[in-house]
């Protein structure tokens, strides 16, 4: 890779609040060959001002209802035409050097499918909750216990011609797609974890992410997807756990 288009995508809806802050932290990068994808799902809370006040600097922007998150990402996905993708939710931050950190890492290791890096825990007002966490990750380790607190996806990048199937996300999960897609980079593909702030995710009341039983519902049925028989015994505790509520 020799300075690689990045194409960076921003789902979107009724995060006016922090949306700002999160296309300030895309447009801001040291790195400059970007395209930028703002898909907003039809917002009502003023969401839409302040993307056409960001207009020069957004690629392609829509306000429009979809079929959820991972739809709106997969809709600027198939209109992207960067070698490295990521997708940067409107209430988290990319850091930033985090895109030329990327970059870097792909053009020494053009082979491998995706690079993650620390991210640390901020809440509504951008204050830190948990320090930058990160750490090398294997398939079964993320398979049984989750995604947290090994790798977290504001941090991830990913090489287009390495992921290893026809489609980005997987539009039947509508909290677990980014669970999904990156246990299927480790089983198939080759990723790579730095030791460096990359992205910031918030937690905060409105988040998605707040929805914890559904959410664990849809970890689960990856993790089925993915089993081949290991490690059965937990998975089905973790099953009877959901029956019993």
């Amino acid at each position: 890779m020799n300075n690689p288009l990045v194409s960076i995508i921003t789902p979107s809806y009724n995060q006016a609040q922090f949306l700002e802050q999160t296309i300030l932290s895309v447009i801001n990068q040291t790195y400059k060959n970007i395209e930028y994808f703002v898909m907003d799902g039809g917002s009502t809370d003023g969401s839409l001002d302040i993307i056409k006040k960001y207009d020069s600097k957004i690629t392609y922007w829509q306000c429009q209802a979809d079929l959820g998150q991972a739809d709106a990402i997969n809709q600027a996905f198939e209109k992207c035409k960067g070698e490295i993708v990521c997708f940067i939710n409107s209430d988290d931050i990319l850091m930033p050097n985090a895109v030329q950190t990327a970059v870097t890492c792909f053009e020494i290791n053009s082979g491998i499918a995706m690079v993650h890096g620390n991210c640390s825990t901020i809440d509504e007002n951008g204050n830190e909750i948990r320090p930058k966490i990160g750490n090398p990750v294997k398939f079964k380790e993320v398979l049984n216990i989750g995604m947290l607190p090994h790798i977290y996806q504001p941090s991830c990048f990913f090489n287009v011609s390495q992921l290893n199937r026809n489609y980005f996300l997987d539009t039947s999960f509508h909290y677990a797609f980014d669970y999904e897609l990156i246990l299927h980079i480790l089983k198939n593909c080759t990723s790579l974890y730095i030791n460096i702030h990359m992205a910031a995710y918030r937690v905060h009341a409105k988040a998605k992410s707040q929805n914890i039983n559904e959410a664990f519902r849809e970890k689960l049925r990856v993790q089925w997807m993915y089993m081949n028989g290991i490690n059965l015994k937990w998975i089905w505790r973790k099953i009877k756990t959901i029956i019993k509520k």
